[in-house]
């Protein structure tokens, strides 16, 4: 056994059944640690998925005590992913502590979003802080905005010099974001570890406000996605035009993925778009849920692919609706492009949103 992956075969009971049914699955799962502990199982990679610890009960402890043992024993493990683990604090760095007396030189993959839970923010906990010091081999780190902070980045700048590869950011609006991180930080971060790409990933927050300290200038921004949600504080302006204007001003030379879900946003944003094809020389994919006021504005980003000024792989529109007039507009850019695309080797499609049908 190299691979394990714990999950609960019930996630979700009934109330009346929740305390005895959790006691049943707790004490199946102690055994089974027991087990595999004595035939000394040496893994490389360890899931928990989706775990449902956000309230005590029974036998939660033991489980907790069983798998904290378990880890202590793992020599080679690589990845240790504890997504939506939903645990108290001590109880995360119970199980990473007891990773990093065996695995401390191995472990390479680390996810943390969700393993706290959300009322809680461990970024100055200095036992957390301790641990992440610890990984010496850690490339790929996934965490949540209160899992973050200055300290946060000076421990894993002093843990992975030149390793550190990937930092990925959740930030939703539930956590706790009553701290900042320093530009400051995040430029120590990035001279210690130059190969780290930096990921966001944005949830239900849409004002500029709460995105610019966000948005700083020395952090290495490859990937960012932002979903805008369908609740808003209607007294201020989303301004999402500064928003975008940000990652055109400040990560020309590194970003490569975006994903805007903007359902939404009503403001003009055609232009921006165009902006950001032009000036971000390694944006590979751009995905964009929103509105387009001008459908000139396909035209413009298909006629930069032609021109090889940007180096896209797949080009995919999904038009809400299609009138008589839009749907001769497309009809055009069909003709005019379609066979340069083609022999760019670019996925290249316009879809009819009345149609089951795909037309090019």
């Amino acid at each position: 056994m190299r691979i394990l992956e714990l999950a609960w075969s019930r996630p979700y009971i009934l109330t009346s059944e929740a305390r005895i049914t959790r006691n049943i699955q707790a004490e199946a799962g102690t055994d089974f640690l027991t087990v595999i502990r004595a035939k000394n199982v040496q893994l490389k990679k360890l899931i928990l998925t989706d775990w449902i610890f956000s309230c005590k009960w029974g036998n939660r402890g033991k489980l907790l005590y069983a798998l904290a043992n378990f880890l202590g024993c793992q020599h080679n493990l690589e990845t240790l992913s504890l997504l939506n683990a939903n645990l108290g604090v001590s109880d995360v760095l119970r199980l990473l502590a007891s990773v990093s007396r065996g695995s401390s030189e191995h472990l390479t993959y680390l996810d943390l979003r969700g393993a706290f839970r959300e009322w809680q923010a461990p970024h100055s906990n200095s036992r957390y802080l301790r641990m992440l010091g610890r990984f010496r081999a850690l490339t790929v780190l996934r965490l949540d905005y209160p899992a973050l902070s200055d300290q946060t980045l000076n421990a894993l700048a002093n843990a992975a010099p030149k390793l550190l590869k990937i930092l990925h950011i959740s930030v939703r609006d539930s956590d706790s974001r009553h701290h900042t991180v320093t530009d400051t930080a995040w430029h120590n971060l990035a001279i210690v570890c130059p190969d780290l790409t930096v990921s966001y990933t944005i949830v239900n927050i849409s004002h500029y406000e709460d995105m610019c300290y966000l948005l700083l200038p020395s952090v290495p921004l490859a990937r960012f996605q932002m979903f805008s949600g369908h609740v808003w504080d209607q007294s201020r302006s989303r301004n999402f035009r500064s928003t975008v204007g940000l990652l055109i001003t400040h990560y020309t030379n590194t970003l490569a993925e975006v994903m805007l879900q903007l359902r939404n946003n009503r403001e003009m944003l055609d232009d921006l778009l165009i902006c950001m094809l032009v000036h971000c020389k390694h944006l590979t994919r751009l995905q964009y849920d929103g509105i387009l006021r001008n459908l000139d504005t396909l035209r413009d980003i298909c006629q930069l692919q032609a021109e090889s000024k940007t180096r896209f792989r797949t080009i995919h529109v999904k038009p809400r609706n299609v009138n008589t007039r839009n749907r001769i507009i497309l009809n055009d850019i069909n003709y005019q492009y379609d066979h340069k695309m083609a022999e760019q080797g670019v996925d290249f499609r316009i879809e009819d949103p009345a149609s089951v049908l795909v037309f090019y």
